[in-house]
């Protein structure tokens, strides 16, 4: 479940983010060029994930901690966002190893 709202808080910020008019966002993901062309239903559905992950961290953690954990999870997803991809960092290469590392750690340590 964490692995979700992980995903689902990183793909709602990547899709605000790289709808952006002030900085050139590169092409890696493939999904740039969408959100560059439809920015308002791509701002529209990163709002939507964002909810959903907000959501469904308060019902896995209950009100308090829930939100106070979405929080602290956005804070780190977006700073991590903004500083790797100017750097080029975020491509499919590195996301997917990196996922699937996090739903490995989440099942077989927790």
């Amino acid at each position: 479940m964490i692995t979700i709202i992980l995903i689902l808080s990183f793909t709602g910020f990547y899709l605000g983010y790289a709808t952006t008019k002030r900085q050139k966002v590169p092409v890696h993901l493939y999904i740039e060029n969408w959100c560059q062309q439809k920015s308002k239903a791509a701002n529209s559905l990163g709002y939507v994930l964002l909810l959903f992950a907000c959501s469904l961290t308060i019902y896995q953690f209950g009100w308090g901690s829930g939100i106070f954990t979405f929080l602290v999870t956005l804070m780190t997803i977006a700073s991590l966002i903004i500083v790797l991809q100017p750097l080029h960092l975020i491509t499919y290469k590195t996301l997917s190893p990196t996922f699937v590392l996090i739903f490995l750690m989440e099942f077989l340590l927790f």
